[in-house]
């Protein structure tokens, strides 16, 4: 991967309906987007990261051009089962997002990060990516299936991705954050409102493009 200018991908795993409306208010705030992983499954429940996104959150997402990706539509560890499962995994939450309003996803998310060789060589031809939790950047030779991610969440999390940040911004390398709900008293696998805008000030500073997933891919110089 080659870039022209250092690239900042905002995502959500899961994800809760905070997510969907203080997250998404946040990024269009600085005139982002982000990418939400859905998985169908978890829509409506109440999980420890707060109340899922409805289909209503997929719409408007879609209608102020977030990318809705895919994150199976049972949230099952992907390497824990075999790839014929996990392939109707995949066709039962694309056929679900596509129902609440969403386009076919192009980009995957693993579930709690695992994956296989065999899952990465037999996904769909329709997602042009898919992203882990191994943190780095992507830049140079790239697995594309696999891409690299950074916590926005945890001890220190923030503190690394802001160091990660500058790193990046030499390089002209995509960062890629991951958190799941947003708020003033986020969960332990969330991130604070403020902390959230923080991030977005500092990327725009240092000269950053904020762009969805797909979005982010499809801007590598050939």
């Amino acid at each position: 991967l080659k870039f022209d200018a250092p690239v900042l991908s905002i995502t959500f795993d899961d994800f809760p309906a905070s997510a969907a409306n203080t997250g998404a208010a946040i990024l269009e705030r600085h005139g982002a987007r982000g990418t939400y992983y859905a998985s169908s499954g978890m829509a409506g429940v109440e999980g420890p990261c707060g109340t899922g996104y409805t289909a209503s959150d997929i719409t408007r997402l879609v209608a102020t051009r977030h990318e809705i990706g895919c994150h199976t539509a049972s949230h099952a560890d992907c390497a824990q089962r075999d790839i014929f499962t996990t392939l109707e995994d995949l066709a039962r939450n694309r056929d679900a997002l596509v129902r609440m309003g969403a386009p076919a996803p192009c980009t995957h998310s693993f579930p709690y990060g695992e994956t296989t060789n065999t899952i990465k060589d037999n996904l769909p031809q329709r997602f042009l990516t898919a992203r882990g939790i191994l943190p780095g950047l992507n830049h140079g030779a790239t697995d594309l299936a696999q891409l690299r991610a950074y916590p926005l969440f945890g001890a220190g999390g923030m503190e690394r991705v802001f160091s990660a940040l500058k790193a990046a911004a030499k390089r002209k390398a995509w960062i890629i954050g991951f958190t799941h709900d947003v708020s003033d008293a986020p969960s332990n696998c969330g991130t604070r409102a403020d902390e959230l805008d923080v991030l977005l000030r500092k990327a725009h500073k240092l000269g950053f493009v904020v762009l969805p997933v797909t979005a982010a891919a499809s801007r590598r110089l050939p």
